[in-house]
């Protein structure tokens, strides 16, 4: 019996014909700073990131599609990204777009990935594992993830990303995160020599895939998004872009497809500028000379040794103190109202205040992820707990009044611990202000100067931002008025020089 494709509910009825276009001339003086030209396209120095986005909040499609109406025209998905719903987004909106004239698809540039068997993707390939068919060379790193970059994954997840995002030809298809496999591999103890090998050996065999996609019509072109593009040629789960530039052109020739690469880059997160090859070239250096187009990801999120995930966000003024003003008063009404409720229970086992477990722990918790770790795990089985308390013991009515007051304040515990962690970066802030912006006026916002430093570092690139709001698009399009200048690669990073 065939199976039902998990993702059929995603998928777009046509695909929109068409790519992105060469705009055939130079940039005029007016949009010189917020664009530059790759290969003849006119490209946005800001990219709509799409990791963590998805169909259920109408916040995503908003800020989307403000974006896109305010000039970014690079947008950065993935397959796996929302389980596949954060490329069907993208497709609804550039459907919308495309027929209310807003916006043409010659002047949109659309990067996806592919490599995650996860979720929805799992169910895909256990039906293939339990058919006798399953998809070949899959790394099976750990339960719920596993990885895979083979032509027939690639055929698969190629497909699926044309039809989620509508779209005939997708402009960059990246491999992504190759790495997983070296990872697993050291993980088992595997030598490094055999591992790279074999590592390689894979990219080359994806690459050919490509080069056939792009010859009929798929794809305009490909690349890698690798968290290790930035490491030292001699870690064991490096990806070396040499390497990677040496194979693309024995599988393409001159007329190779290969032409972006995706690394993380960011403040505490500077090995793309510190680390070198053996031809002494660090990673913008090689994509400036080999004509690659350098993506820019976690800009704001730096994972560092001893810190954990530090988030480069901040903005000076009183605005921040009258939100966490406004964010605790949101609190206190929730100890109220349970302080209210054990004072009506004479038995309180059964009855955990979550307001109790957030006033306690709330100044450890390091970063966002460790939030949502603590209520899926701790928080919101306990909630749910105390609300079967409060039905059995004070009635429906109460539970729903709960209910509500639980709904209304656990989203916010994200912002709280975003604005509290920003406070932290001030004295970066300001120490960038000076060191960079001392002659001029600089971006109001830790956020916005990271970005902006960024894109003056890599010159002809993208630094992808996770714009799930619109005031964080609002944020990052005030670099548009900024005046663009050089800055000293040695100077810039965590472990640059200080003068």
């Amino acid at each position: 019996m065939q199976k039902i494709d998990p993702f059929i509910s995603l998928y777009r009825r046509e695909l929109f014909p068409g790519s992105i276009k060469p705009v055939g001339e130079n940039l005029d003086s007016e949009t010189e700073g917020f664009y530059f030209q790759f290969k003849g396209y006119r490209i946005s120095r800001v990219g709509f990131g799409c990791y963590r986005v998805g169909l259920e909040n109408p916040k995503h499609k908003k800020a989307l599609i403000l974006a896109l109406r305010s000039g970014v025209n690079l947008i950065d998905t993935s397959a796996n990204y929302g389980d596949g719903e954060a490329e069907s987004l993208v497709g609804e909106v550039l459907s919308e777009e495309f027929a209310f004239g807003n916006l043409k698809r010659e002047s949109v540039c659309i990067v996806t990935k592919a490599g995650y068997i996860q979720g929805r993707n799992m169910e895909v390939a256990e039906q293939r594992e339990t058919s006798g068919n399953p998809f070949p060379e899959t790394t099976y790193y750990q339960p719920g993830c596993f990885h895979c970059i083979s032509p027939e994954f690639l055929e698969d997840q190629l497909e699926r990303s044309r039809k989620r995002l509508g779209l005939h030809t997708i402009d960059i298809f990246l491999l992504h995160n190759p790495e997983y496999f070296l990872m697993d591999r050291q993980k088992h103890g595997v030598p490094e020599k055999e591992a790279k090998e074999e590592y390689y050996r894979r990219i080359r065999e994806a690459f050919s895939f490509l080069e056939r996609a792009r010859a009929d019509g798929r794809i305009l072109y490909y690349g890698i998004s690798s968290n290790t593009f930035p490491d030292t040629e001699d870690s064991y789960t490096g990806t070396s872009l040499s390497k990677v530039l040496q194979i693309s052109k024995e599988v393409g020739g001159g007329d190779s497809g290969f032409s972006a690469a995706q690394f993380p880059a960011n403040w505490y997160e500077d090995g793309f500028l510190r680390n070198h090859n053996s031809a002494g070239e660090n990673l913008v250096a090689t994509c400036r000379n080999f004509d690659i187009l350098p993506l820019i990801n976690r800009p704001l999120n730096s994972f560092v040794s001893d810190k954990g995930m530090v988030r480069l966000t901040y903005r000076p003024g009183p605005d921040q103190e009258v939100r966490i003003t406004a964010l605790e008063s949101l609190f206190n009404e929730l100890r109220t109202y349970e302080t209210r409720i054990q004072d009506l229970s004479e038995n309180r086992k059964g009855f955990q205040g979550l307001s109790v477990q957030w006033f306690a722990y709330r100044e450890k918790i390091q970063n966002v992820e460790q939030l949502h770790q603590i209520l899926g795990r701790s928080w919101i089985p306990a909630a749910q707990s105390s609300l079967k308390f409060i039905s059995d013991r004070l009635g429906k009515e109460e539970a729903i009044r709960y209910t509500d007051l639980l709904n209304k304040t656990i989203p916010y515990f994200e912002e709280w611990i975003i604005l509290h962690q920003a406070e932290a970066r001030s004295p970066l802030y300001e120490e960038l202000k000076g060191r960079f912006h001392s002659d001029r006026h600089g971006p109001n916002s830790l956020s916005s100067m990271m970005v902006l430093h960024l894109s003056q570092l890599i010159q002809k690139g993208t630094v992808l931002i996770g714009m799930r709001k619109e005031e964080y698009v609002k944020d990052i399009l005030q670099l548009k008025d900024q005046v663009r200048s050089p800055i000293s690669e040695e100077e810039w990073g965590y472990h640059g020089i200080r003068s």
